[in-house]
């Protein structure tokens, strides 16, 4: 399969201990463009070697090429008063602005009537996952494309020439 080839796809994505955190079904598959950034990085890699529609494979993705180490200080103690939600418990996610003003998605690992434990950390960190993957449909990509990544390394460079010839240094 090319970068920037349409994937169709059913998949079962499970952990160590056999706990299904995902799935898409032939009825209702998952479809992305590969080399746009729309899958983890070991999903995708690992689509990339599959060439033919009703192609299956078992495989493992580390936690490094998907959602990384669980962090023990992304955590972060929030008074109550600064929550917008009268209720909240334990487990419970939802959605808070990060440093960067985007909203990001947290959880809820400590509740007291005056303050809130957030975890920041994607809830599958520091998890390797495993996958049972077959290829439905396989489309080839569009005349000149251009990847997410080379799409950044472009625009890096824009950046770096506006920087460099001195109109941007103002």
């Amino acid at each position: 399969m090319e970068l920037g080839s349409t994937v169709t796809l059913a998949f079962q994505g499970k952990l160590e201990d056999g706990t299904v955190f995902g799935y898409a079904t032939a009825d209702q598959p998952m479809v992305f463009q590969t080399g746009m950034d729309l899958a983890i990085e070991g999903l995708e890699n690992n689509i990339l070697d599959m060439n033919e529609v009703g192609e299956k494979a078992s495989f493992v993705v580390s936690m490094y090429e998907a959602y990384g180490e669980y962090l023990e200080d992304k955590t972060e103690k929030v008074a109550r008063e600064r929550i917008p939600y009268p209720t909240i418990k334990v487990g419970q996610r939802i959605w808070m602005g990060s440093d960067e003003g985007l909203p990001e998605p947290v959880t809820a690992i400590e509740v007291t009537n005056e303050y809130v434990v957030f975890d920041m950390n994607h809830p599958l960190a520091g998890k390797d996952l495993y996958f049972d993957v077959e290829i439905l449909d396989i489309q080839e990509p569009p005349e000149g494309f251009i990847s997410a990544a080379e799409k950044r390394k472009m625009q890096g460079q824009y950046d770096d020439a506006y920087t460099v010839s001195g109109i941007g240094d103002e």
